[in-house]
């Protein structure tokens, strides 16, 4: 790819939790230092949010305030010289209706992300994991039908489980053997029940799940986001629209 004298700034929402956060800025420079070489990096601005402020409004349903949280951090971006914005985490994006008018630049979401890869790879069959409030809030389901993207969740059980081994275990950067062998159970039957692929669609799953657990194709939601970053980086500016 040939890259332009100025790239665009991205301005990141994180802190969503610190480990995916981590991971995405990781990911951002040595795609970014793959294409430009020597010792160029991406221009990015960071606002890391105290995540336990989010997580009260999760378990209160309170959309709205995640949305105010969000849009404050999403000014302080543009304040600072940020082009456009990403959110660090699937769960946030629950509040998307809410931001989308409000939001003081343009966002990349994560749903469009991942609902471009799959149209891509010809599924419309899908399983969606992640927190309790992204399998069962609707955000991605109510994108992907738009798109013809049909979406399972895991039965109630196995979405308790994965919610509590998300948050008391991998935002903590915490990896359980048991937790391991749980997540495959899980997969085996939603490949049994006519999945064609999974969603890791929370931004720390990756650290749970790897290829080698799954018969089914993984659509890793953090990776696939921050690929669409980068490209969205190095848009001609003419080209930039305001919401994703």
């Amino acid at each position: 790819m040939m890259l332009p004298t100025q790239h665009r700034v991205i301005g990141l929402v994180g802190g969503l939790s610190p480990e995916s956060t981590v991971h995405y800025y990781q990911l951002l420079c040595r795609r970014f230092n793959e294409q430009a070489g020597g010792l160029r990096f991406p221009r990015i601005v960071l606002t890391s949010l105290n995540l336990q402020d989010l997580v009260d409004c999760f378990e209160k349903d309170d959309w709205p305030r995640v949305a105010d949280h969000l849009a404050d951090a999403i000014t302080r971006l543009r304040e600072a010289g940020a082009d456009f914005a990403a959110i660090l985490a699937n769960t946030p994006h629950n509040a998307w209706d809410h931001l989308r008018d409000r939001a003081a630049l343009p966002v990349l979401t994560i749903m469009e992300a991942t609902a471009l890869a799959l149209r891509r790879a010809q599924k419309h069959r899908v399983a969606l994991l992640g927190t309790r409030p992204t399998m069962e809030g609707g955000f991605f389901q109510r994108h992907f039908r738009e798109q013809g993207i049909e979406t399972m969740i895991p039965p109630p059980e196995y979405r308790r489980e994965l919610d509590r081994i998300v948050w008391e275990e991998l935002s903590h950067g915490r990896v359980e053997t048991a937790s391991q062998e749980h997540a495959r159970r899980m997969l085996a039957q939603l490949a049994g029940d006519g999945a064609e692929a999974v969603i890791l669609g929370c931004t720390e799953l990756g650290m749970l799940i790897k290829t080698d657990d799954s018969a089914l194709p993984l659509f890793d939601t953090l990776t696939l986001h921050a690929e669409a970053i980068l490209a969205r980086a190095m848009e001609p500016r003419e080209n930039q629209s305001r919401v994703c």
